[in-house]
């Protein structure tokens, strides 16, 4: 008999809230990191409340992603995430230099400075630089938020090698060993294709992976693990706080070490169930939200492009004296950028299919058992 027990995640779009939530607080975060407000002990009050729980959202980002990873070859694994996630990065890398370009010139009017710069935001999109680092004697810039799709893309490759190749009771310690080699890698040196990032939210992956597998985001928690979740969002802080800096997977900077990305990845889980619960209230919040979340990879490229070819430190040095207004009118025009892009590539896309509609065939269906 068929249980009429109401399912707590039951579709592919049961993440597009926190994806939705997570695009908002991160242009925030972009916007605030360019108007500093120091604390006492030398932590940043705006890098604290809007920073203290970034790396929190990105291992509920890589949660989610873990969540729909099922295992295949090796080679089927390269090439769909090649496929998938490396041609929008080329796209974003493209227009970011060239754009980068064009406003530095009418910017500045110097053509060598302006092509120099330029050449730097190319060769950090190459080597694949989640932020500024020196190779080769040349310095060359981050390639902003793209970082998120190349460690997407190692994470999901190594995870793939490692259930291919360890036996099931070896996977749990494989995974914590890559992400150990990884965070070990980053204090001798910065490599490149953000391949420490890749290996270090390998074990996100993997939480989601086993989430799917285990229901556990179908299932109450235990009151044991419910503590152990909570303890972990107040250790975060308290951390920041004791350190003076907070969390950066882009820069590989752990307060903590492997404890901070093992308490990032606690965390993370928890997120990932508040949003599933509040997204169980059918509201216009909700969907404003969910409508955010299935633009979240459009939105990752478009905010890669303005925040990297638009020179938003000039505007910033405008409101220095008035830090809350300016991070209020960047955030706004930030937004309102990557909504008009949203609507032009929409636009876009639905102009070319009504000039050139594609012929349409009815596929057969074949349907298969699921295990």
């Amino acid at each position: 008999m068929e249980t009429t027990k109401p399912r707590t995640v039951s579709s592919i779009g049961m993440f597009d809230m926190l994806k939705g939530a997570g695009m908002l607080a991160i242009v925030l975060g972009h916007t605030a990191e360019l108007y500093p407000l120091q604390l006492s002990n030398g932590l940043s009050l705006t890098a604290f409340l809007v920073f203290v729980y970034r790396e929190t959202l990105m291992a509920a980002f890589f949660i989610a992603s873990g969540y729909g990873f099922r295992k295949r070859s090796i080679g089927k694994c390269i090439h769909q995430q090649l496929k998938s996630l490396l041609k929008p990065f080329c796209y974003t890398a493209m227009f970011t230099t060239v754009l980068h370009f064009i406003i530095h010139y009418k910017t500045f009017h110097y053509l060598p400075g302006s092509l120099s710069e330029s050449i730097k935001v190319a060769g950090g999109f190459l080597l694949g630089l989640p932020h500024t680092a020196t190779y080769f004697g040349q310095e060359f810039f981050s390639c902003g938020p793209m970082w998120y799709l190349l460690a997407l893309l190692m994470g999901w490759i190594a995870l793939d090698v490692i259930l291919n190749i360890f036996p099931e009771r070896y996977i749990p310690w494989a995974v914590g060993g890559c992400a150990l080699l990884g965070w070990g890698a980053s204090l001798v040196w910065e490599l490149p294709f953000c391949l420490i990032q890749g290996a270090v939210i390998t074990p996100y992956l993997y939480l989601g992976y086993l989430a799917k597998r285990q229901h556990w985001l179908d299932q109450p928690l235990s009151r044991r693990m419910s503590c152990i979740l909570w303890a972990a969002v107040l250790l975060i802080p308290a951390a920041a706080f004791a350190t003076g800096i907070t969390d950066c997977v882009s820069m590989a900077e752990w307060t903590l070490g492997p404890i901070s990305i093992l308490l990032d990845g606690l965390a993370g889980l928890l997120f990932v169930r508040l949003f599933l619960r509040l997204n169980r209230h059918r509201n216009a919040l909700v969907s404003f939200f969910e409508a955010i979340g299935r633009r979240s990879l459009y939105i990752f490229c478009i905010h890669t492009v303005e925040l990297t070819a638009i020179p938003w430190y000039l505007f910033a040095a405008k409101y220095a004296d008035r830090p809350v207004l300016g991070i209020c009118l960047q955030y706004v025009l930030s937004l309102g950028s990557i909504w008009l892009v949203c609507a032009l590539l929409q636009r876009r896309r639905d102009l070319v299919i009504k000039l050139f509609p594609a012929r349409r065939h009815t596929p057969q269906v074949h349907y298969t058992p699921r295990h």
